[in-house]
């Protein structure tokens, strides 16, 4: 017996019993101190039973508030916590542990069967479906701890150590009882197997769990949602399972919606990842993957900040040894309607997707771009996407959809569209162009490049582009560096561009969603190698500095680069070199957002139009029609607020040249 928990009594046992309860042993049922048997009715117990005291009522959706107690139930190895509502079980539950102030009605079944690890340590074969890259999923993995140990086969001792972290967690929490957390709300379900649930979940109206965790608290509610099948699986604070998705060997990270008869297995799925209507298989989706469209397929490929089209698809089966190939897609490529790429491929960073692709497609050094067909060949337009407003508007929202609870965020999340990874690519793109385009000159050949050619007015525009846009970043930096510091002297310049960290030298890299330097990335594998890092929990910690110290490293790269950049040596920057670098600044904010502004005006000439005033007669109708449904250039929220970062950036260039 329990510490805190009585026998029942004689009388309690009689009432019961007049209200049509029965026990396989009475002696075996305990109850609370302040337990009283009034609202225990038509209720059988078996094996060891512990009651609490049921004294409080449960609210209920419309206004409704009912009693807590237990009633029209079959109890078996179960112990229920203080003001639970539990009613209308049409089969039974069995051997768990349910917190206080839950409300558990009209359901089936719950019970464990066995001793279970509730889908930690399940193997998830992403990217590739035959296996070869499955991670041991567990609670509060990361999307870069998870990298690690899909991407780094080329390290098997790293392989082996994330496989015994999630091997050691998953004997941590293996037992023959499940819990369902306190004020949790479960209703109209058919089978609930094997799953721990937390704190303040919903599920409601799901088909059948089984073998999983769902990882709710009270300030991240869960919900489970009708017509869903989850098997092996963990779902992560603040996610929404709903609307008759299926979902079979998944981690679903926080904030994450799955909805609308989405179809995921063998897939990881990071913060703030929204899917719904298609499948995915084999993915490794980090945050901000997002899908909304039916005949949309994803699968066997890695993801991150990515928009699919409608009916966007790929092809994994190259030649006739299975599902075997791969696609690595860079942060924020979207797929347009109807795109296909037959996999292998890599592509860059913000790049778009336009067409059926059949080359082994690798653009790693043409970030910002886009990838068109046309009669069958892939064509690549280098940094085309420098001057969307779509872009602007992309860099914008992710910031603002972050869903997830402050308190307790997993994933590391650097935001920013031009750091030292994309814009390292970008100087390597240039330098491939430059290149491309004297060959082109000389031989008067087509370019070609990672399975696409490039027409020849592409590779001047790619290299005007690619150098506008690494000075406007590198020029920006310095000004957000100087700023609000006394710059009397050009010795006072050299100290404050002077870096602290001495790490952010050489190549970046994109740890699904974490902006590194590699050699970062690589002392933290020596580490959990070596044994320094031996838990899931010191993994992560180290994992999260990089996060915190990322503006250090950044600006130690961004240094490195000013030379090549401005032609002048970071150390010998005087107050007059520094003047003549800030020209050059405001030309260049000037050019590049003015093409943004000129992208975002074409969504506002006549030929978008067509369709408005519809039964009218005269243009200044269709004007009407259109300003107010779609407003002007003056009044739209993207084009005001490329407007407001262009006025911010001089305002910063102003106050740095008065400081001078």
């Amino acid at each position: 017996m329990e510490a805190g928990f009585r026998q029942l009594t004689q009388e309690e046992v009689s009432i019961l019993c007049l209200q049509g309860c029965w026990a396989e042993d009475w002696q075996h049922v305990y109850v609370s101190g302040n337990f009283t048997p009034d609202n225990i009715i038509r209720v059988n117990f078996y094996g060891m039973i512990h009651l609490g005291s049921f004294a409080g009522r449960i609210a209920l959706p419309g206004g409704i508030s009912v009693h807590s107690g237990i009633y029209d139930a079959t109890l078996f190895n179960v112990k229920v916590g203080d003001d639970a509502l539990i009613s209308h079980i049409h089969g039974y539950v069995a051997n768990y542990d349910i917190g206080p102030r839950t409300y558990i009605c009209d359901v089936g079944k719950i019970y464990m069967e066995g001793v279970s690890s509730f889908g930690v340590g399940v193997g998830v074969n992403v990217l590739q479906e035959t296996g070869g890259r499955e991670v041991a999923i567990y609670e509060g993995m990361s999307a870069q701890a998870a990298y690690l140990s899909a991407m780094y086969r080329h390290r098997p001792d790293l392989t082996e150590k994330f496989r015994n972290i999630a091997d050691s967690r998953a004997r941590l929490v293996a037992s023959d009882r499940g819990t369902i957390g306190a004020g949790t709300r479960i209703e109209n379900v058919g089978i609930i197997k094997n799953v721990r649930i937390g704190d303040s979940a919903t599920v409601q109206g799901c088909l059948r769990l089984c073998d999983g965790t769902v990882v709710s608290s009270a300030d991240a509610p869960v919900m489970v949602g009708s017509g869903v099948v989850c098997a092996d699986f963990i779902i992560q604070s603040g996610s929404a399972v709903t609307d008759g998705a299926t979902v079979t060997k998944c981690f679903i990270g926080q904030g994450v919606t799955v909805s609308k008869g989405f179809s995921c297995s063998d897939c990881l799925l990071f913060a703030d990842t929204h899917l719904e209507n298609g499948e995915a298989v084999a993915v490794f989706a980090g945050p901000f993957t997002v899908s909304h469209h039916k005949s949309t397929l994803l699968i066997g490929s890695m993801f991150s900040f990515m928009n699919a089209g409608s009916s966007t698809n790929f092809s994994n089966h190259l030649y006739k040894l299975g599902p075997v190939h791969q696609g690595v897609f860079g942060r924020g490529v979207k797929c347009g309607s109807g795109s296909y790429m037959m996999l292998p491929v890599r592509v860059a960073p913000f790049t778009t997707i336009l067409g059926h692709h059949t080359a082994r497609i690798d653009t790693s050094d043409m970030p910002f771009s886009y990838i068109l067909e046309s009669h069958g060949t892939s064509y690549l337009v280098p940094g085309v996407n420098l001057r969307s407003i779509g872009l602007f508007r992309d860099i914008r929202k992710w910031p603002a959809r972050d869903v997830r609870s402050m308190a307790g965020r997993i994933d590391n999340i650097v935001f920013d569209a031009f750091s030292p990874y994309t814009v390292g690519a970008m100087m390597a793109g240039r330098d491939r162009l430059v290149a491309m385009l004297s060959e082109e000159r000389f031989s008067g050949t087509p370019a070609y490049y990672g399975g696409c050619s490039i027409q020849g007015a592409s590779l001047a525009r790619g290299v005007e582009r690619y150098e506008m846009s690494v000075k406007y970043y590198v020029g920006l930096r310095i000004v957000q560096r100087l700023r609000g510091r006394k710059l009397d002297t050009d010795e006072s310049i050299s100290a404050a561009l002077t870096p602290v960290s001495p790490v952010g030298d050489g190549q970046w890299v994109d740890v699904s969603g974490l902006l590194a330097p590699k050699v970062e990335l690589d002392q933290i594998v020596e580490e959990i190698v070596a044994g320094t890092l031996d838990t899931s929990e010191a993994i992560e910690k180290r994992l999260s500095s990089i996060c915190s110290n990322y503006a250090l490293y950044e600006w130690k790269w961004v240094y490195g680069k000013i030379s090549s950049v401005f032609n002048v040596e970071p150390d010998r920057i005087t107050r007059k070199k520094l003047m003549e670098l800030l020209a050059q600044l405001r030309m260049v904010v000037s050019e590049l957002f003015s093409g943004i502004e000129k992208d975002a005006s074409k969504e506002f000439g006549e030929e978008i139009m067509t369709g408005f005033a519809i039964d009218g007669n005269s243009m200044a109708e269709v004007l009407a029609d259109f300003r107010n449904v779609r407003g002007n250039c003056d009044t739209d929220p993207q084009l005001a607020a490329v407007r407001g970062t262009v006025d911010k950036v001089m305002q910063f260039i102003d106050e740095l040249e008065s400081s001078l």
